[in-house]
């Protein structure tokens, strides 16, 4: 992990991420006088749980997986984190790095008082950790009342919902997830996830591709989630 004070020539590369960019030049310049920017590469710990210093990071390139983690090495994948997204590690979670990624940190308490300075911030914190809560909630939904195929397939749902596009061949998604990932998502093995990815592609339902998936029967997924 590199670690370095966010020079000021970097204001420029600040001011594209949509949170930053709704602030105030004035509050944009303040922030940058309290962010440390850190680089992580693939799979590096960014905090866990028991990490005693408490921070809010932002994305401003790369991907960061936020997981719970248990001791008989389960994860569940509660969020991915983008650019322009907020976290706080004071959240008893784990963060990885999914690709080489950069992000900034701000010490918790130099954050609630530039939170104090200008609403915008907080709004976004909400909106970021109320989609983590209810990600939370659906992962424990999903593994209270629904097996391993039901899960997946409202994991593509969901995607779809969130992230597809309209094409000829049916909704594509553009996940950006191996489907090693896509297992820790639902709380699965890469194999189990791929037996049942393959044989929905045998039955025409999607067709798999890198990183992507294109939903070609969004009702059979549907239908066999409301099945007993």
């Amino acid at each position: 992990m590199l670690k370095s004070k966010l020079p000021e020539t970097d204001l420029t590369e600040l001011l594209k991420i949509p949170l930053i960019k709704a602030l105030s030049e004035q509050h944009s310049l303040t922030l940058t006088q309290s962010v440390l920017e850190r680089t992580f590469r693939k799979k590096e710990s960014i905090f866990t749980p028991e990490k005693e210093e408490d921070f809010i990071l932002i994305v401003l390139k790369g991907k960061v997986r936020i997981y719970l983690g248990y001791p008989d090495g389960k994860e569940f994948t509660v969020a991915f984190l983008e650019p322009g997204d907020v976290y706080s590690s004071h959240s008893g979670t784990f963060a990885e790095a999914m690709e080489e990624t950069f992000i900034w940190m701000i010490d918790i308490k130099a954050f609630h008082r530039f939170m104090l300075q200008d609403p915008v911030v907080l709004i976004s914190m909400v909106k970021v950790l109320g989609e983590s809560l209810g990600n939370t909630l659906g992962i424990i939904e999903n593994l209270v009342f629904r097996d391993v195929g039901k899960r997946l397939a409202s994991f593509l749902l969901q995607a779809a919902s969130e992230k597809g596009q309209t094409s000829e061949h049916g909704t594509l998604v553009n996940l950006g997830l191996t489907i090693e990932e896509i297992a820790l998502s639902v709380g699965t093995s890469r194999q189990t996830a791929s037996t049942f990815l393959n044989r929905w592609q045998k039955e025409e339902i999607l067709t798999l591709s890198r990183k992507s998936i294109i939903l070609k029967d969004i009702q059979a997924l549907q239908t066999y989630i409301e099945e007993n």
